[in-house]
């Protein structure tokens, strides 16, 4: 009878323990869910404008790209004065007409700064962007580190400029 009651008291409690580790590893499912959805709706956004832009200078829609810089790369760099550049170089100094690109995976970033003396950003996302060309001096790539960050409702592009070590 003793025997019984233990044995029926220790299946009760294994069943609880079963209960209690279900529950927590329906929740522990639960928040990597939310955590996922919250979180890729902003990363998402970031690869998209990124994209965006990029497919701009692809098709040579320079003044269409520009627009979509931070209101701090607008302030290096005028319009007018973007356009001719980009053109300038990898048209007709490079001899291309076109590239290919490839966006890595955003990382979250705090408090940057495209240089020195300029305002921080607060979160943006990191992504490495990889240009491949095809060019009269061969074929080359240009790997550069692009942030995405939101300033006001829209979603703005930065580059990020270090001081020569």
């Amino acid at each position: 009878m003793l025997f019984r009651r233990r044995a029926a008291s220790m299946l009760m409690f294994i069943r609880r323990l079963l209960y209690f580790a279900l529950v927590c590893g329906l929740l522990w499912l639960l928040w990597l869910g939310l955590r996922g959805v919250m979180s890729t709706g902003e990363d998402n956004q970031a690869v998209k404008v990124l994209n965006e832009f990029y497919t701009m200078e692809q098709s040579g829609n320079f003044g269409g790209s520009w627009e979509l810089f931070h209101s701090q790369m607008k302030k290096k760099f005028e319009k007018s004065t973007y356009v001719q550049q980009r053109a300038h170089v990898f048209m007709q100094d490079m001899g291309t007409d076109t590239f290919t690109f490839e966006l890595g995976e955003p990382q979250t970033e705090y408090d940057i700064r495209t240089d020195q003396d300029g305002e921080e950003v607060g979160k943006a996302y990191r992504i490495k962007v990889t240009q491949h060309y095809k060019t009269r001096f061969g074929t080359f790539d240009i790997v550069q580190p692009c942030y995405v960050t939101q300033e006001g409702e829209e979603w703005r592009v930065l580059w990020i400029y270090k001081e020569k070590e």
